[in-house]
């Protein structure tokens, strides 16, 4: 059995006299009453009622555990009323009354202390959730107080002081926190903060393409910086398409020379993937001291202040992004055009085929190529006793001349056998027997 009760104090006020109005909480109506009429005996005229500001959830019900929870307006309560009585009409219990003693803020902190650690970019997931406990003041709410008005103004307030992409990664995130406190620990509010929420839109997608000159002046640089290895690790990006995590974590037990290949058991889509590697990219796997366990014995912060504060203001390129690199091997490879999207797919390890369209403009010379190689007529061919107009190719002959593959004769049709009838004395001039039909025949 469920209830909604008012929970909510009397109030007895006088009209235009702030001064005799007071509150009493539900349980004192007796004493609100006794206030009322001595007022009313110095002959003011006095209001008793009893406010609407807290309301009660009740609920008792066999096989599962008491539930009781008070909420600021009717609506929200009468809204978590009947998603319990939906969710214990399917035996599925949620204690929504969970999410009123904690706040997103604590949350937070659990999901940063038992599930960051497992994650392959936690320190990046560590960051901006310590920045939301710091600065953000709506995650000091209660769950169930958490609205979409809410989130709806942090992504405006947001939006001017970082790019559109980087606000939807952060409220990827509060998403994730709050699914998987739902989903683990049966932590939720009644009503999904998410719905209705208008999130930023924006194209991030880049096509910097590296200039000879650029990559040049960048490679010049690199060989001139204090870190032996930041050259080598372009370049090797460059030669192998590689993310920069994996070229990071690549150790040379990982490394076959024989067979050319580099395995990476962890990438960014969980599934562990072998890389070809190029001539090019074995000339500098020879030239690399192997003195550590990595190929590359550098951090990802060394190689970001080495590459971004030293390496591109000395070589004055502007706006080419480490990742850029790995664009620009896929678009080197596809322009080739000797690799194929499922080629290209399995160099660059992308999970879906899909991703790889961006580089399908690339091919175009070469599918032009082929599409002049397609020539030829339209000849008539007879195709069971009826005369069809087909395309017929040409050949490509090796002086460059073109010469039409004439089509071939059509092989005779054989005429049916027409049966050959005896006439017979006083018959009717068929076949007899089987037998005879064969002779016949």
């Amino acid at each position: 059995m469920a209830t909604i009760e008012n929970r909510s104090p009397w109030a007895v006020s006088v009209s235009r006299k702030s001064d005799f109005y007071r509150e009493f909480r539900c349980t004192e109506l007796g004493k609100a009453q006794t206030y009322a009429a001595g007022l009313q005996a110095d002959g003011h005229k006095v209001k008793l009622e009893q406010l609407e500001n807290s309301w009660q959830v009740r609920a008792r019900d066999k096989g599962f555990p008491k539930f009781c929870a008070t909420f600021d307006t009717y609506e929200e309560a009468e809204k978590t009323l009947k998603q319990l009585e939906a969710k214990r009409a399917l035996k599925v219990f949620r204690d929504y009354g969970a999410a009123l003693k904690h706040t997103a803020a604590q949350l937070i902190a659990r999901y940063m202390e038992e599930v960051c650690p497992s994650h392959k970019g936690s320190d990046v997931e560590l960051t901006r959730l310590r920045r939301l406990i710091r600065e953000e003041e709506f995650v000091d709410k209660p769950l169930a107080s958490l609205c979409t008005e809410d989130l709806q103004d942090y992504i405006t307030d947001r939006l001017t002081e970082v790019a559109p992409s980087t606000v939807d990664r952060e409220v990827d995130l509060i998403r994730q926190v709050l699914r998987y406190a739902a989903d683990v620990w049966k932590i939720e509010p009644s009503e999904d903060p998410f719905d209705g929420l208008r999130r930023p839109k924006y194209f991030n997608e880049r096509d910097r393409r590296l200039k000879p000159s650029e990559e040049a002046e960048i490679l010049k640089a690199a060989r001139q910086d204090a870190n032996p290895f930041i050259a080598p690790l372009i370049e090797f990006g460059l030669a192998t398409a590689m993310r920069r995590g994996e070229i990071l974590s690549l150790t040379w037990d990982n490394v076959d020379f024989e067979r050319r290949a580099a395995l990476l058991p962890k990438t960014k889509n969980g599934r562990a993937r072998t890389v070809p590697l190029s001539a090019k990219a074995m000339d500098i796997l020879n030239a690399m001291p192997r003195d550590s366990e990595k190929v590359f014995p550098i951090t990802a912060n060394a190689l970001k202040i080495a590459y971004f504060r030293r390496v591109l203001p000395a070589s004055k390129v502007q706006d080419f992004h480490f990742h850029d690199l790995r664009h620009e091997a896929i678009s080197r490879l596809a322009e080739s055009g000797q690799f194929t999207m499922i080629d290209l797919q399995a160099i660059s390890g992308h999970r879906d085929v899909r991703m790889l369209l961006r580089y399908s403009h690339l091919c175009t010379q070469k599918l032009a190529e082929k599409m002049d190689e397609v020539a030829g007529t339209m000849v008539e061919k007879i195709h069971h006793g009826r005369k069809r107009r087909v395309f017929q190719p040409v050949q490509q002959t090796s002086a460059s001349k073109t010469k039409v593959v004439q089509p071939a004769e059509p092989a005779p049709v054989p005429m049916p056998c027409r049966p050959v009838f005896r006439i017979i004395q006083g018959g009717s001039g068929a076949p007899e027997s089987r037998d005879e039909q064969r002779q016949l025949g």
